[in-house]
C-alpha cells in the first residue's frame, strides 16, 4: 500500500495549498462598511453634478468664442439704450417678480434689495452668447449699448457685466437658455446644489469676485436648459450660491409671457432676505 491520499505524502507545493484553502476558510469575509457605501454613493452624486455642470460650462465657452469672432457685426449701428428714453434695457423694480422673457417666460422672486436686468431687445437675435439676463444683490446699471464691450470678451461666462464692482457679501447672476434635449446640456434636478469652480473666472474676478458657480435647471421648453453661472465675493460666498439655487428652484415659467419690455407692476408678493 501507498501513502498516497495522506497528509504525510504531500509535497511543499501541496502543503502550501492546503493551508491557503483553510486560511481562506477561517477568516471571514467581512462586509463592506455602509458608511463606505454611502461615499461611493456621494462621490458618484458629485461626479454626475460636475459632468452636467461641465457640459454646460463648454457649451457657454463654445457660444462665447463663436461670438467673439463676430464682434464687428455686434457693433454695427449698436442700439443705444437710455432708460429715460428706451425701454430696451428694463431694471426691474425690486423686491417684485422678474421676469425674463428671453428664457421662455421665467420668472423669478427676488429679495427685496436685489434687482435684475435683462438683455435689450434684438439682442438675443444678434448672438446668442449673450446671458439673457441678471440679477445682482445690488443696484444693476442699464446697458447704454446692446453688448458694446463684447471685444472684452474672455471666455469668462460673464459679458456686458452690468456692475463694475461687486459690494461686500454682493452677487451676479447671469442667466442663459442652452440647448437641452438629446445631445445637449443635462439639466440639474431641483435642490442640487451649486457647483463651485476650482478657479475664478477674469470676468469675475474683475468685479472683485472671489469665488464663482454654475448650475442647470430645465424650464418649460424641453428642448432648452437653463445655464446659471455666480459670481460671488465674500466669507459667506457658500451662503449666497445656495440661496440662488433656492431662488431658481422657486423659478415659474410663463409661456404666454409677452416680449414686452415694460417694467412689470409691483405686487404685494415680497421676499426679504
Amino acid at each position: 500500500m501507498t501513502d498516497e491520499g495522506f497528509p504525510g505524502s504531500l509535497g511543499p507545493d501541496d502543503d502550501e495549498r492546503a493551508l491557503r484553502v483553510l486560511l481562506e476558510r477561517a477568516v471571514p469575509r467581512l462586509p463592506v462598511p455602509a458608511t463606505r457605501l454611502e461615499k461611493v454613493r456621494e462621490r458618484l452624486a458629485r461626479r454626475r453634478r460636475r459632468r452636467a455642470a461641465g457640459g454646460a460650462a463648454a457649451a457657454v465657452v463654445s457660444l462665447v468664442a463663436a461670438g467673439a469672432l463676430l464682434p464687428d457685426a455686434l457693433r454695427t449701428e449698436p442700439e443705444r439704450v437710455s432708460p429715460a428714453a428706451s425701454p430696451k434695457a428694463v431694471t426691474e423694480p425690486t423686491g417684485v417678480r422678474a421676469s425674463f422673457p428671453g428664457l421662455g417666460g421665467l420668472a423669478l422672486r427676488l429679495p427685496a434689495s436685489w434687482d435684475a436686468l435683462r438683455l435689450p431687445d434684438g439682442a438675443e437675435q444678434k448672438t446668442k452668447t449673450l446671458p439673457s439676463g441678471y440679477v445682482a444683490a445690488q443696484p444693476l446699471r442699464p446697458y447704454e449699448e446692446a453688448c458694446s464691450d463684447l471685444r472684452k470678451s474672455d471666455g469668462s461666462g460673464v459679458l456686458c457685466e452690468p456692475v463694475e464692482r461687486l459690494v461686500p457679501g454682493g452677487l451676479l447672476l447671469s442667466l442663459w437658455g442652452l440647448p437641452g434635449g438629446e445631445g445637449g446640456t443635462d439639466a440639474l434636478p431641483p435642490g442640487t446644489p451649486m457647483e463651485r469652480s476650482r478657479d475664478v473666472p477674469v470676468g469675475c474676478r474683475r468685479m472683485g469676485a472671489t469665488a464663482y458657480y454654475t448650475t442647470t435647471r430645465a424650464t418649460a421648453d424641453s428642448s432648452t436648459v437653463l445655464y446659471a453661472a455666480l459670481c460671488t465675493n465674500g466669507a459667506e460666498s457658500d451662503r449666497r450660491a445656495a440661496e440662488v439655487a433656492a431662488l431658481l428652484d422657486g423659478a415659474t415659467y410663463d409661456s404666454a409671457t409677452p416680449a414686452s419690455t415694460e417694467n412689470p407692476t409691483p405686487t404685494p408678493e415680497r421676499r426679504g432676505r
